[in-house]
């Protein structure tokens, strides 16, 4: 089930929206929105995996709109809706996954979803693994699990880098132009274009040489990595952390073991410091999450389970030490204890 939003400046689009995706199983529409700053305000406490947004508003245009948008979820998917077909190409280069023609009808909709929910979302927590597994949590590393021997050789640092922009940014497209603004942000323009030119060849030759020639994948004017050929541990941890409420003890369990480290805590990115961040954020929420899903439960393994998992994530929060006292398991855990207290101290 895909959590939606639409937003559009007229009310009789919005309604029409809303009666056409309220018969697609696939899809909730959690609000509707007249104004983009209803939305901005919206998708910054709620989560929301996909958002219809009209091309020509008068007091923002739906470009702005998904540039930030995706400025405060880069995992949100943006889909335009709009009257003028050659709108398509701004629509991709904004980062949109998708754009529907009004009038709107059901048949397109409904195509669209189906792209959303079988193509471009990430894997669930669990399944079989891709060919390649991308570890951003503590130190950076790629790895083929089927051949555990095999590295991948990049030719130049910022071949690496760009690598992993586009992991992190796994299954969404990313436009030439912002990747060289992230990768040389005060180099000239035309040398800029002619480094990301040769860096992709560089790329793409490493992927190559390591079996996959086909997993850079270019779309109009942008580039992204297949999102079914890469095992992305953070691509699966945020994933766990837009459906919170909803997941259980276990599934939450198994996001938290993701978290091993500070995101891509050897990398020294620019662009990197703020995910970081949001990461560490995410991962309180989390541990807050388990404990008061542990505290609901009255089996002595569940608040276990709950003070292991404090201790082996940093940082800890003093929510689950309160509810390890609350269990009544303080005397008798006084080396973990102190260990957690220690975590706590830190800044």
């Amino acid at each position: 089930m895909l959590h939606a939003i639409a937003v559009d400046d007229e009310e009789t689009a919005l309604q029409w929206f809303g009666r056409i995706a309220a018969v697609n199983p696939n899809l909730s529409v959690a609000d509707m929105f007249q104004y983009p700053e209803d939305a901005l305000a919206y998708v910054r406490s709620h989560p929301v995996d996909v958002a219809f947004l009209d091309v020509e508003m008068p007091e923002m245009s739906g470009l702005e709109l998904a540039e930030r948008l995706i400025r405060l979820d880069p995992f949100l998917r943006i889909v335009f809706v709009t009257v003028y077909s050659q709108n398509a190409l701004d629509a991709f280069r904004a980062h949109a996954i998708g754009y529907l023609l009004k009038p709107l009808d059901s048949e397109a909709l409904d195509e669209q979803v189906n792209h959303l929910t079988t193509l471009n979302m990430p894997r669930p927590i669990g399944s079989a693994a891709p060919p390649i597994c991308v570890k951003c949590f503590g130190p950076f590393s790629v790895t083929v699990p089927s051949q555990p021997a095999l590295t991948i050789r990049w030719k130049t640092a910022k071949t690496e880098e760009l690598f992993t922009l586009l992991a992190y940014h796994q299954g969404k497209v990313k436009t030439k132009e912002s990747m060289i603004e992230t990768l040389w942000p005060e180099m000239d323009p035309d040398k800029s274009v002619n480094l990301f030119r040769v860096t992709c060849t560089y790329l793409r030759a490493a992927l190559t040489e390591l079996g996959f020639p086909d997993l850079l994948q270019r779309e109009l004017d942008g580039y992204s990595l297949s999102a079914t050929a890469v095992d992305c541990d953070v691509t699966r941890f945020q994933q766990a952390i837009r459906n919170l409420p909803a997941l259980s003890a276990d599934t939450l369990e198994a996001a938290a073991a993701l978290y091993t480290g500070p995101f891509l805590e050897d990398k020294n990115y620019q662009w990197a410091s703020a995910a970081r961040t949001r990461l560490e954020a995410d991962d309180r929420r989390l541990q807050n999450r388990l404990c008061d899903l542990y505290c609901a439960q009255i089996t002595l393994s569940a608040p276990i389970r709950c003070w292991n998992s404090c201790c082996n994530t940093t940082p800890a929060t003093r929510r689950p030490l309160r509810a390890w006292y609350g269990f009544g398991f303080g005397r008798s855990s006084r080396p973990p204890l102190k260990r957690l207290i220690g975590t706590m101290k830190q800044p």
